[in-house]
């Protein structure tokens, strides 16, 4: 088995890595209020922290589990022996579930029935006095 098929994997993989962080940082600047737009920078770098952690906890679990009994793992260094596929299709079923979590949070924060996004969005504009600073 060649190393080749790997590629669609990666490729898919990173273009969500890729697309994903220009719609959070897009809506941190536009729906969420000026003076906690750096929290919410801040928030979304730890969240990146925390998924490559998490990430490795998951191949190191999966390595342990796999591996029981003196099986060979799923991640074996031998591509030949080891089951990348039973892996991607956890990454994949994992994917599904944090997808529909996406969804319902999608759907529970849309706008209330009958409010008009563009009459609200100069309003919060208006809430807040931006000062220019003083030039040296």
């Amino acid at each position: 088995m060649s190393v080749l098929w790997l590629v669609p994997e990666f490729v898919l993989l990173g273009i969500a890595e890729a697309f994903n962080p220009v719609g959070q940082v897009e809506f941190f600047y536009s729906y969420i209020p000026k003076s906690m737009s750096s929290f919410a920078m801040a928030l979304f770098t730890l969240e990146l922290a925390v998924a490559h952690v998490v990430g490795n906890m998951l191949m190191s679990i999966v390595e342990s589990v796999t591996s029981v009994g003196g099986k060979e793992s799923w991640l074996s260094t031998n591509i030949n022996r080891g089951h990348l596929n039973y892996y991607y299709a956890l990454l994949t079923c994992l994917g599904i579930v944090t997808y529909l979590y996406f969804l319902a949070v999608c759907w529970a924060y849309g706008p209330a029935p009958g409010e008009n996004l563009d009459a609200s969005a100069g309003k919060e504009e208006e809430q807040f006095d931006y000062k220019e600073l003083p030039t040296s």
